[in-house]
This record gives C-alpha cells, structure tokens and sequence, in this order.
C-alpha cells in the first residue's frame, strides 16, 4: 500500500485511427495503432486512462474495435468496442461512444494499442484516449 497520496504530474491526450489493415486476433494483433505509452519522463511512475472515446470518422460498417494494453511483450485484450453501421453526411454527425475508467493505469513502458476487426471501418474510426501521467 502506498505511504502517499499520488497526483497526477500533467495531462495525457491521445489519438490515432484504426490502422489501415482489419486484423482478427484478440491475442497478438500485427495490424494496430499505438495511441501512446506511458514512459517514466518528469518522474512519472505510469499514466492513469480516465476516458476513451470511440467516433466513425466516416461512412462505417457493422464491426469491432479492439483495444489492448501491450506491457511490451505481450498483448492484453482490455475492451471489444461494437460499432455500428453509420453513413456521415454533412446534416447527420457522428455518435461518440465514450468509456469511463476509475482504475486503468497503465505502468511505465506499457502502451495503449488499437484495432479493427472489419476492413471497411480502416482508417475511419478515431480512438481518443484521457487521462493524466503519474
């Protein structure tokens, strides 16, 4: 048990589309997309994730969006995101789907990694990841 409360040192944004390849594997992804790493820079100890969001960023089909912690070895299925289908216009805006999270904290040298599981949502989904670096 710690001895002292921990504050967050700075705030932590980070975003990327699904990569540009669909990929199947909840086990070992090879077609992904690196939001961000939490790393020890300032004295942080880790990074605490507060909020996800999940947007089309396009006209988007029926499918998953995996997210996976990655300790740099191996790769942990975190959440499955359903998307449904949507067809964007410029009168009919995307719906954000947003995941909120007391305890995802991810230790230094860990990263937060994306996929999808259907080609015809490549590179047209927006994962958004909040938080702050400890």
């Amino acid at each position: 048990m710690a001895t002292a409360p921990q504050y967050a040192i700075g705030p932590v944004a980070w975003t990327g589309l699904v990569p540009a390849t669909a990929d199947t594997s909840w086990t070992a992804p090879t077609n992904k997309t690196t939001l961000g790493t939490a790393t020890s820079a300032g004295g942080s100890t880790g990074t605490k994730i507060t909020e996800i969001d999940v947007i089309p960023a396009g006209t988007v089909v029926n499918g998953l969006v995996n997210i996976f912690l990655y300790d740099g070895t191996t790769y942990h299925l975190h959440e499955s995101v359903p998307i449904a289908a949507a067809t964007l216009s410029t009168t009919v805006g995307p719906v954000k789907q947003t995941y909120t999270y007391d305890n995802l904290v991810l230790p230094s040298g860990w990263s937060l990694v994306v996929t999808t599981t259907v080609s015809g949502n490549v590179s047209l989904v927006e994962v958004n990841a909040y938080g702050a670096s400890l």
